[in-house]
């Protein structure tokens, strides 16, 4: 690893739509500086908020979802309170409102639910064991597809699990009444919403988001269905992810163009060492992955991962990626270890844990984000975050000190 850079500590006060005081820097030249490896003015930070702004706003679950208004003015109180941090990194969920249908969702291997009651903690379910939206052929007939674009291999595969989430016929009016609508409501509200924070100085931390193909089809199948599917069909598994991954690599490009953001984030839920074995994950996962990484780099997008679950043991595949792609890291992986690992190619993000943020006191958070800052920011490429999402029942003055902590050190 290269040298540590020297920072200094300024108090700093934090008005509501603007930086810090102090601040030599936009938010957005923060972040794109410490992506591409260069030395910022101070640390950013950027917390995955989402259910933890209505509970800042006192706003019903219920209503939180299915009232884009409702969210916006939350999403604002949150940011006066807690902020400000230097991107918004939300998720897109409730623009599908007001059915809260999240018709793309489906087409990601998940099913929607809204828990029974405006107060109860709402989620976002995957198929259940018993209801299946992939079958174990479903990989030979992704791989036996005529295509027309090559965006097509993905969006057909979506449209397919749509059709089965909504029991319905594979066909036009799956195609244009549920994907093609939802798709454009959900683009619309999402740029729309883009561009309201980018009057007030902030902007979004990704385009936008997608599933990584062989975690899609872990979720639609479930996790037993998949993983006898690991045993019998690996090789089918690993060419059909690869087929949708270079799909996806261009509906992310155009996403980065459509929004003018030139970061992409894949998540990945099912490929952690809790799933999967790293063998595995190199073998089944990672042609995909690799595939999307190197196609955007060259496109000159910076690619992310979001790395849910604990990845202390695939590290070293991970190091294999193109220069200045950067990882989420939610707490079960070893963030330090992950440096030491990864080296000074990489922008690091994360990681206070839910547990800390929930249960914690403030020093407590100060203490770890400086730990954070002092060792995984050694070299200035570390983005301060929550691990994964802020938790709706963290603590707000928490929340207020991993912020502050991140405005308070300043690069030399």
């Amino acid at each position: 690893m290269g040298n540590r850079i020297a920072y200094r500590l300024l108090e700093v006060t934090c008005p509501y739509g603007v930086g810090a005081v102090g601040d030599l820097m936009t938010g957005e030249e923060r972040i794109d500086t410490v992506l591409r490896g260069g030395i910022p003015d101070r640390v950013p930070v950027v917390p995955l908020v989402y259910y933890f702004a209505a509970e800042v706003a006192g706003v019903p679950n219920e209503v939180f979802l299915k009232d884009v208004r409702v969210f916006q003015n939350a999403l604002d109180i949150c940011f006066e309170q807690a902020g400000p941090w230097d991107a918004i990194y939300t998720l897109p969920f409730t623009f599908d409102a007001p059915r809260y249908d999240m018709t793309w969702g489906a087409g990601l291997g998940m099913k929607p639910g809204i828990a029974l009651g405006g107060d109860a903690f709402s989620k976002v379910l995957e198929a259940t064991e018993s209801e299946y939206l992939m079958n174990e052929d479903d990989y030979q007939k992704i791989l036996s597809y005529r295509f027309y674009t090559p965006l097509h291999p993905l969006l057909r595969f979506m449209v397919e699990l749509i059709s089965r989430y909504k029991n319905k016929p594979q066909g036009a009016r799956v195609w244009v009444n549920d994907f093609m609508r939802g798709g454009v409501r959900l683009g619309i509200r999402w740029i729309r919403e883009l561009k309201r924070w980018d009057k007030r100085g902030v902007g979004f931390f990704s385009s936008f988001s997608l599933e990584a193909p062989f975690d899609t089809f872990s979720m639609a199948r479930g996790l037993v269905g998949f993983s006898i599917d690991l045993r019998r069909r690996p090789d089918e598994i690993a060419e059909a992810s690869l087929r949708l991954g270079k799909s996806l690599a261009r509906i992310a490009l155009l996403a980065c163009r459509a929004t003018g953001t030139n970061r992409f984030l894949l998540l990945l839920h099912r490929s952690s060492n809790d799933f999967i074995s790293p063998d595995q994950f190199e073998r089944y996962a990672y042609s995909s992955i690799r595939y999307i990484a190197d196609y955007l780099t060259k496109k000159g997008i910076y690619f992310g991962m979001h790395n849910d679950g604990n990845w202390d043991r695939s590290l070293e595949i991970l190091s294999d990626l193109p220069e200045n792609c950067f990882f989420q890291f939610d707490g079960r992986t070893d963030i330090f270890r992950a440096r030491r690992i990864l080296g000074d190619r990489f922008t690091i993000m994360g990681d206070v844990p839910a547990t800390m943020l929930a249960f914690g006191e403030s020093h407590e958070v100060r203490r770890y984000c400086t730990r954070l800052i002092e060792e995984v920011g050694a070299n200035a490429r570390f983005i301060l975050s929550s691990g994964c999402e802020v938790p709706q029942n963290a603590r707000l003055e928490n929340v207020q000190a991993m912020v502050k902590t991140a405005l308070k050190h300043r690069y030399n």
